[in-house]
């Protein structure tokens, strides 16, 4: 459909209607208002998607968050539309629609201060309740307000005797602004200026339009202006000592922590780390460390990872076989840039190659095949992107792998009912013809899927007889003690493309962790 021609035929006809209808508001009104209507259109996109960000640290990013957010705001702009419908009957002028757009944003003024005060109290509800009601007291005034534009302009229009011109016009033009809004805060204001600053523009935006407006009928409306200038006032907290680098992608809110001699990589979700170092140490203390088993199971020369992260399954592999050549696959640039400076992961090494993309489409475009492969991915806390966990996924990695190779696979299931590691042991079985199943650190699991049979106690041996530094010894005896085969359970799901319920079943293992 062409947008463009559509929207200049909608203005084209209603600056004839407006021209030609006697009482009619004059061009310049009409310009105006049907400005308003759009610029007011973006604002409140751009405040929906910023809401997601917004929440992605104490919420998580899942698509429970989204629907609940999404829920809530269609809520706030059905209460607009109606308000903004039953106002305008009764209004003579215009007033009280830039008042609206101007109490919106002192309504934002206020929340850029209290905010996080907010979504801390909010944190302990859950990822609904918790959505919910945050969405309630930070978005849900404003947007209502800016919601009141498209159906009064609308109003003002419709004096002109062309309803279905009016309505058109102001749907087309709203709209384009809406695409506008999503465009410009997803490629340009949270990469560029990240979640607060964002909030604070729509801010300054939603004020000076509705003082502009104001300013027609009163020029004593320009001062209203000057509550911008609180804006220097609202500070972002200071972050703890523990924060030694923060910052925000198109991905990911990226916090670097440093405490008792341990670094974290954290995104997103504070709860949880992408990964752990230990400073000054080979190892970590934490289950990334058994990835440097698969060399001793695997004659490993090749490594595939998939979700590197800060690169810590890397490490611990070369510091078993520090020859191994690595492709590692890692969808957000910035985090490859903050594991560069912060965690040691090499800028230049022939014997590593970082690919920016999403693991499943760059894996499909390769014809390379590996003898070792690493599966981290998770999106930004507990959660795993569903595609990334089916069999047509493992079907891919496995038809990438050699003969002899290995397939590691990290899953996190503190739940009771433990449902989402039968989910994922079930679904390799379909692909692989040996799962094994190592118990790590409380909640995480490593699952070894083999292209060809053995036994379990192959691979029992091998670790056994392990040979290599001290805290290798110790952690393939160590593993040896708790690794067994994978044992099938009674009705457990097989992921698929077509349904893989893994946010569900790890919205339950959360809740299951809490109680």
């Amino acid at each position: 459909m062409d947008y463009t021609g559509s929207v200049s035929t909608a203005l084209s006809q209603l600056k004839e209607s407006v021209s030609s209808t006697p009482g009619a508001p004059c061009r310049w009104q009409a310009f105006v208002w049907i400005a308003t209507a759009t610029a007011t259109g973006a604002i409140v996109m751009a405040m929906e998607l910023t809401a997601f960000r917004l929440y992605a640290p104490y919420f998580g990013n899942s698509i429970y968050v989204w629907g609940s957010m999404i829920s809530v705001v269609m809520l706030a702009l059905a209460m607009g539309y109606s308000l903004g419908g039953w106002t305008a009957d009764r209004a003579t002028t215009d007033t009280v629609l830039y008042l609206g757009v101007f109490g919106s944003g002192i309504y934002q003024l206020v929340i850029v201060f209290v905010m996080r005060p907010v979504l801390l109290k909010m944190w302990h509800w859950g990822d609904f309740a918790g959505t919910v009601g945050a969405t309630a007291i930070i978005f849900v005034p404003p947007m209502t307000a800016l919601a009141m534009t498209s159906p009064f302009v609308i109003r003002l229009l419709a004096r002109a005797g062309h309803v279905g011109i009016a309505v058109g016009s102001v749907f087309a033009l709203s709209t384009a602004g809406s695409i506008a809004g999503v465009l410009a805060t997803s490629f340009w204001l949270v990469p560029r200026f990240g979640t607060r600053t964002t909030m604070e523009i729509l801010c300054v935006a939603s004020i000076l339009i509705g003082a502009a407006g104001l300013a027609v009928r009163t020029k004593k409306a320009v001062l209203l202006v000057f509550a911008v200038g609180l804006l220097p006032l609202a500070k972002a907290p200071a972050p703890p000592p523990t924060i030694i680098w923060s910052g925000e992608s198109v991905y990911n809110r990226i916090l670097v922590r440093e405490t008792n001699g341990l670094r974290w990589l954290v995104l997103n979700d504070p709860r949880y780390s992408q990964t752990t170092e230990k400073i000054g140490s080979a190892t970590s203390g934490f289950y990334l460390d058994q990835f440097a088993l698969g060399p001793v199971i695997s004659p490993a020369t090749k490594l595939l990872v998939l979700g590197m992260g800060a690169g810590g399954s890397i490490q611990v592999t070369w510091g078993v076989k520090p020859q191994v050549v690595v492709d590692a696959v890692e969808i957000d640039p910035e985090v490859v840039r903050v594991a560069q400076d912060f965690f040691a992961l090499p800028k230049s090494d022939p014997r590593l190659h970082v690919h920016i993309a999403d693991a499943r489409p760059w894996l499909e475009s390769q014809h390379t095949k590996w003898d070792l492969v690493h599966v981290d991915l998770f999106q930004g806390g507990p959660y795993v992107p569903f595609y990334l966990t089916t069999v047509e996924f493992f079907e891919l990695v496995h038809s990438r792998m050699t003969d002899d190779g290995l397939l590691m696979v990290n899953v996190l299931d503190k739940g009771k009912s433990e449902e989402l590691l039968a989910a994922m042991g079930a679904t390799l079985q379909r692909v692989f013809p040996s799962v094994e199943e190592l118990s790590t650190e409380k909640g995480n699991y490593i699952l070894f899927a083999f292209p060809q049979k053995r036994a379990v106690s192959e691979t029992i041996a091998q670790l056994q007889s392990s040979d290599g530094p001290e805290w290798l010894k110790l952690l393939a005896r160590n593993a040896a003690g708790h690794l067994t085969e994978f044992a099938p359970h009674e009705g457990a799901t097989i992921f698929t493309d077509d349904k893989a319920p893994v946010e569900e079943m790890t919205r339950r293992m959360l809740s299951e962790t809490n109680e």
